[in-house]
């Protein structure tokens, strides 16, 4: 129980810190206003942006197009919105992200990711979803791990898009299951990718019944009068797409549900491709 107690404390001293006092960017370690978070606006500007990408599936591309492999096989879900190529520093951040929810460098990053969607939506002339949902985690990861990271990105993109942008959202965290652990993705091939996250997440039966298990006592609420799944248009918020694999089987889930469409948020993208097997 002490080693518990002392990496608490650890973590949140840190976040104390990184938020009431000034210090040094996290990166290049310039010195920081109090009010400016923990990375400088050099080192926001320097950050991997995923710039030319598929429209569908947001993998790379030299041109913003649609990718041969959507163009072969659409995804089931609508689109994918990434911020970040997976690539340094991001990748180390959302490593962080999976073990400590107090990792400040996140917010900077979900702000960006705000600032995409936004303005993703508005150049396609689009509604943006009004519903979050945050990728749920199998209950062994959370009782292991103690906390959904998707769902605190969910929150701090939540607040952005309320905030800045004028877009009203609501996070729901009880409306999605995953009842299969599953392997990690980049390790399969592609066939068996597809096997081991098949039928992966269930829809609970009522979108109105109480929170799941891995709702985050944090302070990013929830709407407490949900209204029902069907007909809506949601997005499913991630820290890093690898294949997509994921992303369509809970794409699948929700579509089976009654959701209109279903898109893809994450804080980064990977370029990785595994297509043999």
């Amino acid at each position: 129980m002490l080693p518990s107690l002392s990496r608490v404390s650890k973590r949140l001293a840190r976040y104390l810190s990184h938020s009431l006092l000034p210090g040094s960017c996290s990166l290049c370690l310039s010195s920081l206003q109090a009010s400016s978070g923990v990375l400088c606006q050099h080192c926001i500007a320097e950050l991997p942006r995923l710039t030319n990408h598929c429209q569908r599936c947001s993998a790379t591309l030299e041109s913003n197009l649609i990718c041969g492999s959507c163009q072969r096989r659409p995804p089931i879900f609508g689109r994918c919105i990434s911020a970040f190529h997976y690539h340094s520093p991001i990748d180390s951040i959302i490593l962080r992200l999976k073990n400590d929810p107090y990792t400040a460098d996140i917010k900077p990053l979900s702000a960006v990711l705000a600032e995409h969607i936004a303005s993703t939506y508005r150049h396609a002339q689009l509604p943006c979803p009004e519903t979050i949902i945050p990728l749920p985690l199998h209950w062994l990861k959370i009782a292991k791990r103690g906390f959904n990271q998707s769902y605190i990105i969910s929150g701090l993109v939540a607040d952005h898009l309320r905030r800045d942008h004028g877009i009203a959202v609501e996070i729901r965290s009880d409306i999605c299951q995953r009842r299969v652990m599953g392997q990690d993705q980049h390790l399969l091939s592609a066939k068996q990718r597809l096997s081991s996250i098949k039928n992966a997440f269930a829809v609970e039966p009522s979108a109105d019944r109480k929170p799941s298990a891995d709702r985050e006592p944090s302070a990013y609420k929830e709407t407490s009068a949900a209204q029902p799944l069907i007909g809506r248009s949601v997005a499913v918020v991630d820290d890093v797409v690898t294949t997509g694999a994921t992303a369509n089987s809970i794409a699948s889930a929700l579509l089976r549900a009654g959701a209109a469409q279903v898109d893809i948020w994450s804080i980064a993208r990977t370029s990785w491709n595994n297509s043999t097997g």
